[in-house]
């Protein structure tokens, strides 16, 4: 069998290969969505208890497969067009692959439309997205008493009109809150971005950014500290 040399370069084939699988991951992705759609409109028909017999013995899918899939339908299936029919190029989801979409399954579908819009997701690898998802999640988890502060400031009675003094406290207070969450939001961003060119750097930007916050949040656990003495005070006792 003779051997065929090919006039194109090995980046160049590579980048052919890699631009299939892209599409055919996006094709996955509208094929399970479709599959979706006819297993939750099969499952509507079927009577109760049948519906793990006729996965089984139709589709040779386990419930887990089926669910998931559905799923996918649930999330997604608004946003994607039928087969045959062209993706939106205005949709946020139009381009989404499946390896992506599996990932934004993580991010609740509320939050998922924001996140889509402050990253690039379309172009992002399925390894990058996931630090961006694992970023968010340490980011929530770092700012409930944010949350909290939120909660408590609505359900405090306002029976004290607030003094000069202090309204020029609380301003001070709002203007350092805000520049220390669009600081957090900058800080988030570069590593997200960092990870495109450099994983190991970026862990190690972020494990300082990690420890920084830890102790922030320890910090404001109780702050100002309560004042403490090692002094005695001795009394003296009736002869």
């Amino acid at each position: 069998m003779s051997v065929v040399l090919s006039a194109r370069t090995s980046a160049q084939i590579a980048s052919e290969i890699n631009l299939i699988k892209s599409r055919t991951d996006k094709i996955i992705l509208q094929n399970c969505v479709q599959i979706g759609h006819c297993l939750t409109e099969a499952k509507a028909v079927l009577p109760y208890g049948e519906w793990g017999k006729w996965l089984k013995e139709e589709v040779s899918y386990s419930q887990r497969t089926a669910e998931h899939l559905m799923r996918i339908y649930r999330e997604f299936g608004s946003k994607l067009a039928s087969p045959g029919e062209d993706l939106p190029d205005s949709n946020l989801d139009s381009n989404l692959s499946f390896s992506q979409a599996v990932v934004l399954l993580g991010i609740p579908a509320e939050e998922r439309e924001e996140f889509m819009a402050c990253h690039d997701v379309e172009n992002m690898s399925k390894r990058e997205l996931q630090a961006a998802v694992q970023e968010k999640k340490q980011r929530e988890e770092l700012v409930p008493i944010v949350r909290v502060t939120q909660k408590l400031r609505k359900i405090q009675p306002k029976t004290v009109l607030p003094t000069a003094e202090n309204r020029k406290y609380d301003e001070q207070f709002a203007l350092h809150r805000d520049n220390m969450l669009s600081a957090y939001n900058e800080l988030l961003k570069t590593l997200v971005a960092q990870s495109r060119i450099d994983t190991a750097r970026k862990e190690i930007n972020r494990k300082k950014a990690l420890e920084i916050a830890t102790n922030m949040v320890k910090t404001l656990q109780e702050y100002p500290p309560a004042i403490r003495t090692n002094m005695d005070i001795e009394t003296d006792n009736p002869g």
